[in-house]
Protein backbone atom coordinates (compact mmCIF):
# COMPACT_ATOMS: atom_id res chain seq x y z
CA UNK A 1 0.00 0.00 0.00
CA UNK A 2 1.36 3.43 -0.86
CA UNK A 3 2.00 5.69 2.11
CA UNK A 4 -0.05 8.76 1.36
CA UNK A 5 -0.68 11.59 1.74
CA UNK A 6 2.91 12.75 1.78
CA UNK A 7 4.36 16.19 1.15
CA UNK A 8 4.16 15.37 -2.56
CA UNK A 9 0.83 15.92 -4.29
CA UNK A 10 -1.25 12.86 -5.01
CA UNK A 11 -1.84 12.13 -8.70
CA UNK A 12 -4.78 14.16 -9.96
CA UNK A 13 -4.99 16.14 -6.74
CA UNK A 14 -3.08 19.29 -7.51
CA UNK A 15 -4.12 21.95 -5.00
CA UNK A 16 -5.55 25.19 -6.26
CA UNK A 17 -5.74 28.47 -4.39
CA UNK A 18 -8.77 28.55 -2.16
CA UNK A 19 -9.87 30.69 0.79
CA UNK A 20 -11.59 27.65 2.26
CA UNK A 21 -10.26 26.37 5.56
CA UNK A 22 -10.34 22.89 4.03
CA UNK A 23 -7.56 23.81 1.62
CA UNK A 24 -5.29 21.09 0.32
CA UNK A 25 -6.44 18.58 2.94
CA UNK A 26 -10.04 18.75 1.78
CA UNK A 27 -8.98 17.26 -1.55
CA UNK A 28 -7.59 14.04 -0.06
CA UNK A 29 -9.67 11.06 1.03
CA UNK A 30 -8.01 10.53 4.39
CA UNK A 31 -11.20 9.17 5.95
CA UNK A 32 -11.16 6.30 3.46
CA UNK A 33 -7.95 4.96 4.98
CA UNK A 34 -8.42 2.18 7.58
CA UNK A 35 -9.20 3.47 11.06
CA UNK A 36 -6.34 1.46 12.52
CA UNK A 37 -5.24 3.95 15.15
CA UNK A 38 -5.37 3.25 18.88
CA UNK A 39 -7.67 5.37 21.01
CA UNK A 40 -8.53 5.17 24.69
CA UNK A 41 -8.80 7.39 27.76
CA UNK A 42 -5.06 7.45 28.58
CA UNK A 43 -4.23 8.45 24.99
CA UNK A 44 -6.88 11.18 25.08
CA UNK A 45 -5.60 12.50 28.41
CA UNK A 46 -2.02 12.56 27.14
CA UNK A 47 -3.13 14.58 24.13
CA UNK A 48 -4.92 17.04 26.41
CA UNK A 49 -1.69 17.56 28.37
CA UNK A 50 0.98 20.08 27.40
CA UNK A 51 4.15 18.32 28.57
CA UNK A 52 7.18 18.52 26.27
CA UNK A 53 8.23 15.09 27.57
CA UNK A 54 5.69 13.53 25.19
CA UNK A 55 8.08 14.17 22.29
CA UNK A 56 11.27 15.98 23.24
CA UNK A 57 12.59 16.07 19.68
CA UNK A 58 9.42 17.71 18.38
CA UNK A 59 9.43 20.18 21.28
CA UNK A 60 13.01 21.14 20.47
CA UNK A 61 12.19 21.63 16.78
CA UNK A 62 9.16 23.80 17.54
CA UNK A 63 11.18 25.78 20.07
CA UNK A 64 13.35 27.11 17.25
CA UNK A 65 10.36 28.68 15.49
CA UNK A 66 8.43 31.86 16.10
CA UNK A 67 4.99 31.57 17.64
CA UNK A 68 3.12 32.27 14.41
CA UNK A 69 4.83 29.33 12.69
CA UNK A 70 4.08 26.98 15.59
CA UNK A 71 0.49 28.24 15.54
CA UNK A 72 0.23 27.71 11.77
CA UNK A 73 1.60 24.17 11.90
CA UNK A 74 -0.92 23.33 14.64
CA UNK A 75 -3.87 24.72 12.67
CA UNK A 76 -2.69 22.80 9.60
CA UNK A 77 -2.49 19.69 11.80
CA UNK A 78 -6.11 20.31 12.80
CA UNK A 79 -6.97 20.26 9.09
CA UNK A 80 -5.40 16.80 8.88
CA UNK A 81 -7.56 15.62 11.79
CA UNK A 82 -10.77 16.97 10.27
CA UNK A 83 -9.99 15.48 6.85
CA UNK A 84 -9.25 12.16 8.56
CA UNK A 85 -12.68 11.89 10.22
CA UNK A 86 -14.79 13.74 7.64
CA UNK A 87 -17.66 11.53 6.53
CA UNK A 88 -17.31 9.38 9.65
CA UNK A 89 -17.81 11.90 12.46
CA UNK A 90 -21.13 13.80 12.66
CA UNK A 91 -21.38 16.36 9.86
CA UNK A 92 -22.31 19.12 12.30
CA UNK A 93 -19.14 18.53 14.31
CA UNK A 94 -17.01 18.51 11.16
CA UNK A 95 -18.54 21.79 10.03
CA UNK A 96 -17.97 23.30 13.47
CA UNK A 97 -14.32 22.27 13.38
CA UNK A 98 -13.86 23.75 9.90
CA UNK A 99 -15.39 27.03 11.04
CA UNK A 100 -13.02 27.10 14.00
CA UNK A 101 -10.07 26.46 11.69
CA UNK A 102 -11.22 29.22 9.33
CA UNK A 103 -11.36 31.64 12.27
CA UNK A 104 -7.97 30.53 13.58
CA UNK A 105 -6.28 31.35 10.28
CA UNK A 106 -7.87 34.80 10.53
CA UNK A 107 -6.66 35.07 14.13
CA UNK A 108 -3.14 34.41 12.87
CA UNK A 109 -3.47 37.65 10.89
CA UNK A 110 -4.87 39.66 13.81
CA UNK A 111 -6.14 38.63 17.24
CA UNK A 112 -9.30 40.71 16.81
CA UNK A 113 -10.77 38.46 14.10
CA UNK A 114 -11.72 35.38 16.11
CA UNK A 115 -13.90 34.63 19.13
CA UNK A 116 -13.78 30.90 19.73
CA UNK A 117 -15.82 29.23 22.46
CA UNK A 118 -15.32 25.97 24.34
CA UNK A 119 -17.00 23.09 22.46
CA UNK A 120 -19.86 21.28 24.21
CA UNK A 121 -18.85 18.52 26.59
CA UNK A 122 -18.13 15.27 24.79
CA UNK A 123 -21.14 12.95 24.74
CA UNK A 124 -19.24 9.76 25.50
CA UNK A 125 -19.24 7.95 22.16
CA UNK A 126 -17.01 4.92 22.61
CA UNK A 127 -13.75 4.62 20.65
CA UNK A 128 -12.58 3.85 18.01
CA UNK A 129 -15.26 6.15 16.59
CA UNK A 130 -14.15 9.47 15.15
CA UNK A 131 -16.22 11.71 17.42
CA UNK A 132 -13.85 11.94 20.37
CA UNK A 133 -10.66 12.72 18.41
CA UNK A 134 -12.58 15.49 16.65
CA UNK A 135 -13.82 16.79 20.01
CA UNK A 136 -10.22 16.85 21.27
CA UNK A 137 -9.26 18.78 18.13
CA UNK A 138 -11.97 21.39 18.69
CA UNK A 139 -11.03 21.68 22.36
CA UNK A 140 -7.35 22.20 21.59
CA UNK A 141 -8.19 24.87 19.02
CA UNK A 142 -10.09 26.71 21.75
CA UNK A 143 -7.19 26.39 24.16
CA UNK A 144 -4.69 27.65 21.58
CA UNK A 145 -7.03 30.56 20.84
CA UNK A 146 -7.08 31.43 24.54
CA UNK A 147 -3.31 31.25 24.83
CA UNK A 148 -2.87 33.46 21.77
CA UNK A 149 -5.24 36.22 22.85
CA UNK A 150 -3.79 36.24 26.38
CA UNK A 151 -0.22 36.30 25.11
CA UNK A 152 0.62 33.05 26.89
CA UNK A 153 2.94 30.26 25.77
CA UNK A 154 1.11 28.18 23.18
CA UNK A 155 3.70 25.57 22.21
CA UNK A 156 2.32 22.85 24.52
CA UNK A 157 -1.23 23.00 23.15
CA UNK A 158 0.04 23.33 19.58
CA UNK A 159 2.18 20.24 20.09
CA UNK A 160 -0.93 18.43 21.36
CA UNK A 161 -2.73 19.10 18.07
CA UNK A 162 0.27 17.88 16.10
CA UNK A 163 0.44 14.69 18.18
CA UNK A 164 -3.32 14.21 17.75
CA UNK A 165 -2.98 14.33 13.96
CA UNK A 166 -0.13 11.84 14.09
CA UNK A 167 -2.21 9.56 16.33
CA UNK A 168 -5.30 9.44 14.12
CA UNK A 169 -3.23 8.71 11.02
CA UNK A 170 -2.49 5.30 12.51
CA UNK A 171 0.01 3.27 10.52
CA UNK A 172 0.03 5.73 7.62
CA UNK A 173 3.21 7.80 7.68
CA UNK A 174 2.05 10.61 5.40
CA UNK A 175 1.50 13.06 8.25
CA UNK A 176 4.94 12.47 9.75
CA UNK A 177 6.52 13.11 6.35
CA UNK A 178 4.48 16.27 5.92
CA UNK A 179 5.33 17.48 9.45
CA UNK A 180 9.08 17.09 9.00
CA UNK A 181 9.01 19.04 5.78
CA UNK A 182 6.60 21.66 7.15
CA UNK A 183 8.94 22.40 10.05
CA UNK A 184 11.91 22.58 7.69
CA UNK A 185 9.95 24.86 5.37
CA UNK A 186 9.15 27.25 8.24
CA UNK A 187 12.73 27.50 9.51
CA UNK A 188 13.90 30.19 7.10
CA UNK A 189 11.03 32.71 7.19
CA UNK A 190 9.98 32.12 10.80
CA UNK A 191 13.19 31.33 12.65
CA UNK A 192 13.29 32.49 16.25
CA UNK A 193 17.02 32.97 15.84
CA UNK A 194 16.42 35.87 13.43
CA UNK A 195 14.75 37.95 16.15
CA UNK A 196 16.62 40.80 17.79
CA UNK A 197 17.52 39.49 21.28
CA UNK A 198 17.29 43.04 22.63
CA UNK A 199 13.76 43.54 21.27
CA UNK A 200 11.40 42.08 23.87
CA UNK A 201 8.38 42.86 21.67
CA UNK A 202 9.66 41.09 18.55
CA UNK A 203 7.34 38.11 19.07
CA UNK A 204 4.28 40.27 19.73
CA UNK A 205 3.95 41.32 16.08
CA UNK A 206 3.43 38.18 14.04
CA UNK A 207 4.73 37.86 10.51
CA UNK A 208 2.07 36.93 7.93
CA UNK A 209 1.40 33.19 7.59
CA UNK A 210 -0.94 32.44 4.66
CA UNK A 211 -3.11 29.32 5.13
CA UNK A 212 -1.57 27.76 2.03
CA UNK A 213 1.98 28.11 3.39
CA UNK A 214 1.95 24.46 4.45
CA UNK A 215 0.51 23.14 1.19
CA UNK A 216 3.06 20.89 -0.54
CA UNK A 217 3.15 23.03 -3.68
CA UNK A 218 3.48 26.42 -1.96
CA UNK A 219 6.78 28.25 -2.26
CA UNK A 220 7.50 31.12 0.09
CA UNK A 221 9.07 34.13 -1.59
CA UNK A 222 8.77 37.36 0.38
CA UNK A 223 6.97 38.69 3.42
CA UNK A 224 5.08 41.08 1.17
CA UNK A 225 3.83 38.24 -1.03
CA UNK A 226 2.75 36.32 2.06
CA UNK A 227 0.85 39.37 3.29
CA UNK A 228 -0.99 39.65 -0.03
CA UNK A 229 -2.18 36.05 0.34
CA UNK A 230 -3.31 36.68 3.91
CA UNK A 231 -5.21 39.78 2.77
CA UNK A 232 -6.88 37.77 -0.01
CA UNK A 233 -7.86 35.09 2.50
CA UNK A 234 -9.41 37.65 4.87
CA UNK A 235 -11.28 39.34 2.01
CA UNK A 236 -12.93 36.01 1.19
CA UNK A 237 -14.32 35.47 4.69
CA UNK A 238 -17.90 36.19 5.71
CA UNK A 239 -18.46 36.61 9.46
CA UNK A 240 -22.21 36.27 8.87
CA UNK A 241 -21.67 32.58 8.06
CA UNK A 242 -19.14 31.77 10.77
CA UNK A 243 -20.01 32.26 14.47
CA UNK A 244 -16.32 32.23 15.39
CA UNK A 245 -15.50 35.33 13.33
CA UNK A 246 -16.16 38.82 14.67
CA UNK A 247 -18.00 41.20 12.38
CA UNK A 248 -16.51 44.59 11.54
CA UNK A 249 -18.46 46.42 14.25
CA UNK A 250 -17.45 43.93 16.92
CA UNK A 251 -13.81 44.14 15.86
CA UNK A 252 -13.80 47.92 16.14
CA UNK A 253 -15.51 47.68 19.52
CA UNK A 254 -12.64 45.49 20.67
CA UNK A 255 -10.03 47.97 19.49
CA UNK A 256 -9.31 47.06 15.87
CA UNK A 257 -8.28 50.23 14.02
CA UNK A 258 -7.81 49.02 10.45
CA UNK A 259 -10.23 47.88 7.77
CA UNK A 260 -11.74 44.55 8.90
CA UNK A 261 -11.58 41.96 6.12
CA UNK A 262 -10.20 44.70 3.88
CA UNK A 263 -13.61 46.37 3.67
Amino acid sequence: MSEHPSFVCLPGAMPVHSSSAEGYWGQMSLSSLPFDFEWDEPIRNTLLDDDDERDLELAEQLGLLRDEAIFGIAVAAAQWVVARVDGVAPAADVRDALQRIEAMWALCADLHYARLTDPPEFGGQAPPKAEEPLWVCRTLLFWIYGAAVLGEDLQGECMSLILLARQVMGSHTGFSTWLSQAIEKAEAPYSLGDDDPDDEDSQLIWKPVPPEFFWPTFTHTTREAAQELVDAYLAGLDPATNPYLRDAHDMRTHGFSGKPYGW
